[in-house]
């Protein structure tokens, strides 16, 4: 008799990174995904949607290459951490979209280096929370003419 996972079932490929662009999920099923695991999948979908390397999402997501495409081959969920990193670079994502106009312009911006970020890319700060808030206030900044 196969002994049943106490933990959640990873969320599936209808929620891959396009999903979570698309539109903001509730809170409480965003802690629930988080937790659950996005499958490892939504990699590939990140470096097609973005337009980057894989490389450039794996040092985002802090994944050694070698255990993302484990995890992707075996269709295995991320963790908890690399999950919440996945879902902090798809709302970062939106709001770029929203700012500017749509997901051209936002993701090019995204790969550009930034003058209000120390001449980083928004991209490469979305590693880290603080990172985050960071490229959000340059976002908000942008919405509201412009004014750091």
């Amino acid at each position: 008799m196969l002994k049943k996972s106490r933990r959640p079932a990873p969320a599936k490929g209808v929620m891959a990174f396009r999903a979570f662009v698309v539109r903001d999920i509730p809170t409480a099923k965003k802690i629930a995904v988080i937790r659950a695991g996005v499958v490892a999948g939504v990699v590939d979908d990140m470096v097609e949607y973005l337009g980057v390397p894989k490389t450039v999402i794996f040092a985002i997501l802090h994944t050694p290459e070698s255990t993302a495409h484990k995890l992707i081959k075996d269709n295995r969920p991320l963790d908890s951490a690399t999950s919440e990193r996945v879902l902090r670079v798809a709302d970062i994502t939106r709001m770029a979209e929203q700012t500017l106009g749509g997901r051209a312009a936002a993701t090019q911006w995204l790969k550009t280096a930034n003058r209000a970020l120390a001449g980083s890319t928004p991209l490469s700060l979305l590693d880290t929370e603080p990172g985050a808030r960071e490229v959000q206030k340059v976002l908000a900044s942008i919405d509201y003419g412009g004014a750091f």
